[in-house]
């Protein structure tokens, strides 16, 4: 169910119930009458299947004129722009985006405009495909867009190194395709959720946006450690590993790698993995793990021998 539906829904409940306080002992039919609108009100609202993942995007700058209107030029790229971003996000996380050719698996990630939004100008979105959002599909790449904006407008470069290490170099690129064309329109925007919200709060925060997430800032790297493998976290994907010198790493698995039941077979052993690892700026290298342990020495457990 949209917002204005909702919105108009609820009010309508309230008047209703209103009405019948107001009614008196001696109007029978004015009270039947409704109590029976009332009771089909709120079936409509405990029968709405509220599972439609909804957001919104507004606007606001030299585009946007109050909240009368939008350039028609401006709004159709701004949301072509803001689809794009969300697919690629949202395929990157699965780990099936490749660097060219079309986007895999759009029509998982695809949102309807619903009606404009209140306020600045903007839009209402609702994901399409109702079978998806419980699994966070579209939610989830909705919010690591929203995350990667925020991180990319601030100066801190681990937040900006967390919000980048499980994504595609192009997830990213059209993240910052998307901020390019706000600062190239002097525009800013607020992406809300259930959730979260997110505004560029001024054209500085756009501009540095679209600086910080430059290929040339974001530096990757892909190695093979050594070390064992001390802890696992299955739900959250989250491996910690020690290296020969002590240092404890710790990183999320990419999805790519698949399910991690047998992971914790390699716990307490020396092994080998494959880690991408990134940096921005002076910050500190995150990691993300891209293999799975592998066991060597025969797969000696090291606390045997402790």
């Amino acid at each position: 169910m949209r917002t204005f539906e909702k919105n108009s829904l609820n009010s309508e409940i309230a008047e209703v119930s209103r009405l019948l306080r107001l009614a008196g002992p001696k109007d029978v039919f004015t009270r039947i009458g409704l109590e029976r609108r009332l009771k089909e009100l709120t079936t409509q609202q405990d029968e709405d299947p509220g599972n439609h993942f909804q957001s919104r995007v507004t606007f606001k700058g030299s585009p946007v004129v109050g909240s009368y209107g939008i350039s028609a030029s401006f709004g159709a790229k701004a949301m072509v722009a803001f689809s794009d971003a969300v697919s690629a996000v949202g395929a990157s996380l699965r780990g099936v985006l490749a660097a060219r050719g079309p986007l895999p698996d759009r029509p998982d990630f695809e949102m309807l405009i619903t009606g404009t939004a209140v306020g600045s100008f903007g839009f209402e979105l609702e994901s399409r495909n109702r079978e998806l959002v419980e699994g966070g599909a579209v939610s989830e790449a909705v919010e690591r867009a929203q995350i990667l904006l925020e991180a990319a407008s601030q100066e801190e470069d681990d937040a900006l190194a967390e919000a980048v290490v499980d994504l595609d170099r192009r997830a990213i690129a059209t993240v910052r395709a998307f901020a390019e064309l706000l600062h190239q329109h002097g525009a800013l925007c607020t992406v809300s959720t259930v959730h979260k919200t997110f505004s560029f709060s001024n054209s500085l925060e756009v501009v540095r946006s679209v600086a910080r997430l430059e290929d040339a800032n974001i530096l990757e790297d892909e190695q093979t450690l050594s070390g064992i493998l001390i802890g696992v976290l299955p739900v959250t994907r989250t491996l910690e590993f020690r290296l020969p010198n002590s240092e404890v790493i710790r990183g999320k698995v990419d999805r790519s790698v698949g399910e991690l039941e047998t992971v914790h077979e390699a716990l307490h052993k020396r092994s080998t993995v494959r880690v991408r690892t990134t940096q921005v700026g002076d910050g500190k290298t995150k990691y993300l793990f891209v293999g799975k342990p592998e066991v060597q020495d025969n797969g000696v457990d090291l606390l045997d021998h402790q």
